[in-house]
């Protein structure tokens, strides 16, 4: 393990997908800091956050080398810095280390954006009549981008990839978990359901879902 890791630091809000982030860490054995940010009370608008992360978002990642946002760049990062973790497949199988960059981008992107519209549906749109359609719409967007999940999962395969674990497999269950708290129906998701519930077991999902309630 190299040694300078020992500096690094992250910003979370708990829930939130920087619990992905300390996913990485915990499946990766490396030695971090947390440092919270209530998002409800605007911690990430506060200009002593904001002149770290001008985006204003979870997670951030302090390195020996500077400051990574964005959960696809930490991730890489942390596959680079620890590849016998196996967050990503090996460099040397380059179209299967494409595809799980693929399941990961695709939670990053398409099924965080659904998320957000249904959790934070007033931040989309001031007007309140327009909530319920907004939401509604987002579910069922949300019901449809799960089903390329829950097809890749239909010959039996533990893991979006087939046998072994990546971390596409944790930002994808973190989705699920946040969804199915929101209102999502999983009943046409059995496979998908089992994958969280899988996730859900990992020690490296526990200790961070254990942080994220227990470090100050």
């Amino acid at each position: 393990m190299n040694e300078d890791l020992e500096t690094l630091a992250l910003y979370i809000a708990p829930g939130a997908c920087s619990r992905v982030t300390m996913v990485g860490l915990e499946e990766a054995g490396l030695p971090y800091t947390i440092r919270k940010l209530a998002l409800m009370q605007g911690d990430q608008r506060k200009p002593e956050y904001l002149s770290l992360n001008p985006k204003g978002k979870v997670p951030l990642l302090v390195t020996p080398d500077g400051l990574l946002s964005e959960n696809v760049a930490i991730l890489s990062w942390l596959d680079a810095m620890s590849p016998a973790a196996g967050l990503l497949p090996e460099a040397d199988r380059p179209f299967e280390r494409a595809r799980a960059l693929s399941w990961l981008a695709w939670s990053a992107t398409q099924l965080h954006s659904q998320l957000y519209r249904i959790r934070m549906t007033a931040r989309i749109h001031p007007d309140a009549a327009t909530h319920d359609g907004v939401r509604h719409a987002a579910l069922a967007e949300m019901a449809q981008q799960l089903d390329a999940a829950e097809q890749a999962l239909a010959d039996g395969r533990p893991w979006l990839m087939g046998a072994r674990w990546h971390i596409g497999d944790a930002h994808v269950a973190w989705v699920i978990d946040r969804a199915r708290q929101s209102g999502l129906s999983m009943d046409a998701l059995p496979r998908v359901t089992a994958l969280l519930d899988r996730q859900m077991q990992r020690p490296a999902w526990q200790r961070a879902v254990a942080r994220e309630s227990a470090d100050a």
